[in-house]
Formats: C-alpha cells, structure tokens, sequence
C-alpha cells in the first residue's frame, strides 16, 4: 500500500470504545468544499497527536508493525487481519491498530454532517484494510 497524503487539518472527532471506532475530521474552508472524514473500524489500539497537518496514512512497515502489533496485543495468529497505520512520516507521531480505514468526502452542504462518521452521500475516496496489507 501507498501512503495517502491528505492535505489538510485533521483533528481527533470522535473515539467510541463501546463500538471500536476513531474519527478524524478535516472542516471544509474557503478553498476545500468538501468535510473529510477518516473512520478507523475495530481499533485495537491508537497513539494519537491532537491533530494532524498533512494526515499521512502509511503501513508500518517491519519492525515498527511488529512492535505496534506486540502493543496492541494482536496474537500472531490474528495479526494479517489487522492494518497498522502511521498517521505520519514519523512513527511515532501516532499510529491506528485496525481492520479498516476509511476516508470519506461530504459536501459541506450535508445537514448531518459532522453527527455521523458516515453520512448520507458521503462518497469514498480510499478504504484500506488489514486484510489487504502484506
């Protein structure tokens, strides 16, 4: 998998236990009419900055994904399951132990929006899954 560069502000939104979820929300502005979402399902574990400017979406790559998954306490037989993501160029400036990540584009224009992690006529732009990462 490539990185996925999103040029913009993003800040933590949203982190339900209860339901396994992270969201991190980028506003629309004046020069992006569009809200960006990126919903993490079935989060095992995170490390999290306040926000993010570029949100860089990288797979750790060996060790770090190792070391990640040991923190996050995946058993091996588990681990190809599960995406493990840096949130930036720098590992340890936050990374996301999930099964899917998805980033979301809504219309700034959308009433629900930002209520919802994925509202009505949000389109997709990318979805990564653990299960996809070699």
């Amino acid at each position: 998998m490539d990185p996925i560069v999103l040029d913009r502000r993003f800040r933590v939104w949203r982190y339900g236990v209860s339901h396994s979820q992270l969201l991190l929300h980028a506003h629309a502005d004046t020069t992006h009419l569009e809200h960006v979402n990126v919903l993490f399902e079935d989060v095992r574990a995170v490390k999290l900055r306040s926000s993010y400017q570029p949100l860089i979406l990288a797979p750790a790559g060996n060790p770090v994904r190792n070391d990640i998954l040991a923190f996050a306490d995946i058993p091996e037989r588990h681990r190809l399951r599960y995406l493990s993501v840096t949130l930036s160029t720098d590992p340890e400036a936050g990374f996301v132990v999930c099964a899917r990540a998805t980033v979301l584009a809504v219309d700034k224009t959308n009433e629900q929006h930002p209520i919802r992690s994925w509202p009505d006529g949000a389109r997709v732009l990318h979805t990564l899954r653990g299960d996809d990462q070699s």
